[in-house]
């Protein structure tokens, strides 16, 4: 706040509300005048409390006796309790922009002003791929497939190190052919996200960020990460800041998304990350699982490619993930999809490849073959057992059994070794 005529300002943050609706703030007042230029007062004061405003005034007087505190601080108090209590302007749902709910700031994988989370076990290069996104966003560059909006970007780091995380910087736009340095800013820290987040609205503020990355979001958290409250209340200062941003998590000796399911609920988008890495080798493979999307479809399994060069930079490739080692971590259907790649087979053979039980593998072909347009077809057999074929495939036109029509039957969900399917009745 701001009172031209007499070249003073305020500044006031750090506002909560006890249960008692007492109300109090953190409040630094600064001069311009000629005889109390500068700092003059900084302290926490109770807005409700005629006494607490009282006694920050008679501080004041020592400093400037010119000016009429007390009227400044009850004008200061009545506005920022108005605008503090206010909340969120209400506005009417007409007014929103529909075609914003689709857009990307790093298509597919990180959606417009929501959060989004990569979960993954330790040293499985989420946080490479975290920080390969971050350098695309900051730069505009396209890479790895994905397309990109150019962002100014905030790093939260409670992980590494200035040091270890530019070294890494510098090797990706090494890897993209980016000469210059990095726009990225940076932050280490030690306490919670929602304890510091008036200090961080700051930086957002003055560096106009739009992409935030926090690694990790379970020690942004700063409490136990199986409560609610917790969660909900780092997610909540999250979202106070208006941004994108992107969540990096770990996984639970289970290898289930640690903590709280809120953290799960609150993202809107949500990927595990898996990688596969052999003794002495310089690359790493990485899959990307699409768990979970709000406002969006679920996209397919996605492989990347991390090169480790002698020259010192990293180079990240899309790759087709049937063709990688983490294929096997694929979902049922399209394990199928890959494995009819080679040939038609029978049910039974499809389950002993994909170790499955084969009224498993028979629900997701029978499902498959019933999709618009059709995943599989069922064929003719010599000795009259039932086998599929990629719908696509040409090596079979002939061989599809035209009087085979299975008629369409009642459908019903069914969990199975952590695979949603269809049992078919």
């Amino acid at each position: 706040m701001s009172w031209d005529d007499l070249h003073i300002d305020a500044h006031i943050d750090r506002i909560r509300e006890s249960h008692d609706h007492e109300v109090r703030a953190e409040v630094l007042i600064t001069s311009a005048r000629p005889t109390s230029s500068g700092h003059l007062r900084q302290g926490r004061i109770i807005l409700t409390s005629p006494t607490s405003r009282r006694a920050m005034s008679k501080s004041l007087e020592e400093r400037d006796a010119e000016v009429d505190w007390d009227k400044i601080m009850e004008l200061l108090s009545s506005a920022v309790l108005q605008e503090f209590r206010a909340g969120t302007p209400v506005t009417q749902l007409s007014e929103v922009d529909v075609e914003a709910q689709a857009k990307f700031l790093i298509n597919p994988i990180v959606q417009l002003h929501n959060p989004t989370l990569i979960y993954g076990p330790g040293s499985s290069g989420k946080s490479w791929f975290a920080q390969y996104l971050a350098v695309l966003a900051d730069s505009g560059s396209k890479g790895g497939g994905f397309e990109v909006e150019p962002s100014n970007v905030l790093y939260l780091d409670w992980e590494t190190s200035k040091q270890e995380l530019g070294t890494r910087i510098t090797m990706i736009r090494r890897g993209l052919g980016i000469d210059g340095g990095s726009g990225i800013w940076y932050k280490p820290m030690h306490s919670g996200l929602a304890s510091d987040i008036e200090e961080i609205r700051k930086v957002v503020v003055d560096k106009e960020i739009s992409f935030i990355i926090i690694d990790s979001i379970g020690s942004a958290c700063m409490g136990e990460p199986e409560s609610a409250d917790v969660v909900l209340r780092t997610f909540g200062a999250l979202r106070s800041l208006g941004v994108t941003s992107l969540c990096i998590d770990h996984t639970n000796k289970e290898g289930h998304l640690f903590g709280s399911v809120y953290k799960f609920n609150a993202s809107r988008q949500v990927f595990e990350i898996k990688k596969n890495q052999q003794s002495d080798d310089d690359k790493i493979i990485v899959g990307l699982f699409h768990r979970k999307a709000n406002n969006s479809k679920l996209i397919r399994d996605i492989g990347l490619e991390l090169q480790f060069t002698a020259e010192g930079s990293t180079i990240l490739t899309r790759r087709d993930i049937r063709d990688t080692p983490l294929a096997d971590q694929m979902g049922v259907r399209d394990r199928i999809l890959t494995l009819l790649r080679k040939g038609s087979k029978t049910p039974a053979e499809i389950a002993e490849e994909l170790d499955k039980g084969e009224a498993h593998v028979r629900n997701v072909l029978s499902v498959g073959a019933h999709a618009s347009p059709p995943l599989f077809r069922l064929l003719k057999d010599p000795a009259g057992k039932s086998r599929y074929a990629l719908a696509t495939d040409p090596r079979y036109d002939e061989e599809l059994d035209k009087t085979q029509e299975i008629e369409p039957v009642r459908i019903q969900e069914q969990q199975d070794e952590g695979d949603i399917s269809w049992r078919i009745e």
